[in-house]
């Protein structure tokens, strides 16, 4: 009978053993760069890998714990920036003061951060990179040896390479002019305000035109009189001329 009750309990221990989804225990394959590498714990923090995720993983998935934090997912799973080639930058969805007030918990003591190469279907892990974090004071953190990263981001969450929606950016060069090709005569030249075209002026030679023959005009009435007073005189000296 209590050989019976033992094999029973054999089988059954085997029954929920098959039952249970295996979990392998994934090796460490790199660190990660916290930055800012020391600050308070309300700031935005970001991670960088210290190279690319192994061959299979689609996505990645990171997780802190340390005292009152059991494994509490601070980057939820996602493949954005992700690269198998080299390191990248991923942002850490709350401040660290956020997770503290979401788990009832004050920030004591030292805290390893796990970022977990995976499937992003299966959840199959194919490699961690991890980092540790201090806590020398409340309200602070400081990263540990090289996880320690600069004092404050600098760099863009999104390289310039990429648009907002991930896709490249529209790089293309305008277009250039051919050698001996005539540029339009309606269209600005680059670096050039467009300038309309003004009517030639015409003002300067109307009035030289009208100076000239009012001079003539004038000329001319001056030698009629000229010529008239000639004549009366003339006339006055012949008439004196019968009278003697």
């Amino acid at each position: 009978m209590r050989s019976s009750r033992y094999l029973l309990a054999a089988v059954v221990a085997v029954l929920l053993g098959l039952s249970l989804p295996a979990t392998a225990s994934a090796d460490r394959i790199g660190g990660l760069l916290v930055t800012p590498g020391e600050s308070v714990d309300e700031v935005p923090v970001r991670l960088n890998t210290e190279k690319g995720c192994p061959q299979g993983a689609t996505g990645y998935i990171a997780t802190m714990k340390g005292h009152g934090l059991d494994n509490v997912v601070v980057v939820p799973t996602s493949d954005v920036l992700m690269s198998h080639d080299k390191g990248f930058m991923v942002p850490v969805a709350n401040t660290f003061r956020d997770y503290a007030k979401d788990n009832n918990t004050t920030l004591q003591g030292r805290y390893e951060i796990t970022l977990s190469c995976v499937d992003a279907f299966s959840q199959q892990n194919f490699g961690d990179f991890t980092a540790s974090i201090d806590i020398p004071a409340a309200g602070r953190y400081a990263a540990v040896g090289p996880a320690k990263g600069p004092a404050r981001n600098t760099d863009p969450i999104v390289p310039p390479e990429l648009g907002l929606d991930g896709g490249q950016q529209d790089t293309a060069p305008a277009p250039q002019q051919q050698p001996g090709q005539q540029q339009p005569a309606d269209v600005a030249q680059p670096g050039t305000a467009p300038v309309d075209a003004a009517e030639p002026d015409h003002s300067g030679s109307s009035s030289k035109t009208f100076l000239y023959l009012g001079g003539g005009v004038a000329v001319l009435v001056v030698a009629a009189a000229i010529g008239a007073r000639i004549r009366r005189r003339g006339s006055e000296t012949t008439t004196e001329s019968e009278t003697e």
